[in-house]
């Protein structure tokens, strides 16, 4: 009983040490939704980005959703936390997995607003970009 007990032990540490917390955040123009309507959406960028992560990456936790300043306008910045406590894949899998996830997300918002790289609004980039730490 006591060997069953320590190998549950050592399961369960190992399962702990492997799981990671990455905190995504994403970035577009933004703007007021009256001159600016039509640019690309940091929080719209965000959501299909978690839709992509649950396909991907159905074990992941996804938390603290946020983004945008206020009605009325369009978002320019939306952040969130995966956690992969409850995934039996490897981490780098699960870090993979997650960067093609946002990545497909943020280029659906990209390709649904018909932003290019390297185009610009108001002398700054009009795509949506993102950053995985």
């Amino acid at each position: 009983m006591n060997k069953l007990l320590a190998v549950l032990i050592c399961s369960l540490s190992a399962s702990a040490v492997s799981a990671a917390t990455y905190e995504v955040s994403i970035t577009g123009p933004g703007g007021h939704s009256n001159g600016s309507y039509g640019n690309t959406n940091a929080v719209h960028a965000g959501s299909r980005a978690v839709l992509e992560l649950e396909k991907a990456l159905p074990c992941a936790v996804i938390t603290d959703f946020k983004g945008g300043a206020t009605v009325n306008a369009i978002a320019g910045d939306a952040a969130f936390k995966v956690n992969t406590a409850m995934c039996k894949t490897s981490e780098a899998d699960n870090k993979a997995s997650i960067e093609k996830a946002v990545k497909d997300g943020v280029d659906k918002e990209n390709a649904f607003r018909g932003v290019k790289a390297g185009d610009l609004v108001k002398g700054f980039p009009a795509e949506i970009q993102f950053k995985i730490k």
